[in-house]
């Protein structure tokens, strides 16, 4: 109950407070404590490893080297850079936890161990579903971005003009990304519990 309770209260801290260095590093914490709690699992430690690495090199990168403010670079530039470099991290997370299964079979297999017990989580699905609504989310900020300043590709003031204003993603797209990544700590808390570490089976589809 009270490791709910903690789970809970840091998803509400990720959405109210926006702070993108707390949050990573909660979810980064969290990456290590689920990695130490299920180390003989190599289903959760490669998992885990490898949304632990991307993470880390998110933060570094973004904090350190990502134009967030220039005097040379147009707002439309700067914005660009942003939702394009959070695409590409949302895309590289997708492809890790699409192949861990197979990676980590593979790696059983050349040496010489069973990897019968190699699987695809709920937690590990669910994850996967949700990269995808990131990459939507950051591909919407990222054309309405190009669309709002048609004027920088020479297209007419007056056509220019009539799109300047569209900013529902802008000022969406902050709010949007930090619900998201509330639901990634859940889901990354759910490894820990019988149902997220059950076997994902494809439901049938009756016609």
């Amino acid at each position: 109950m009270a490791k709910l309770v903690l789970i809970l209260l840091a998803v509400i801290y990720a959405i109210v407070s926006q702070n993108n260095l707390h949050v990573y590093l909660i979810i980064n914490t969290s990456l290590l404590l689920i990695m130490l709690m299920n180390r003989d699992n190599i289903n959760v430690v490669h998992l885990c490893g490898a949304l632990l690495v991307v993470y880390t090199a998110e933060m570094i990168i973004f904090h350190n080297f990502i134009v967030v403010e220039s005097d040379t670079l147009s707002r439309m530039s700067i914005n660009a850079i942003i939702f394009s470099f959070h695409f590409i991290v949302d895309l590289v997370l997708f492809i890790l936890v699409a192949l861990r299964a197979p990676f980590t079979r593979g790696r059983l297999a050349a040496q010489g161990k069973s990897h019968d017990h190699v699987f695809i989580y709920n937690s590990e699905f669910g994850l996967k579903a949700l990269f995808v609504v990131f990459m939507i989310v950051d591909f919407l900020a990222l054309a309405e971005n190009f669309i709002r300043h048609l004027d920088e590709f020479g297209i007419s003031p007056e056509i220019a003009e009539f799109f300047a204003n569209w900013t529902i993603i802008y000022y969406s797209y902050s709010p949007a990304k930090f619900v998201l990544l509330g639901i990634t700590f859940l889901l990354i808390w759910s490894m820990t519990t019988d149902i997220g570490k059950d076997k994902y089976k494809k439901t049938a589809v009756i016609s």
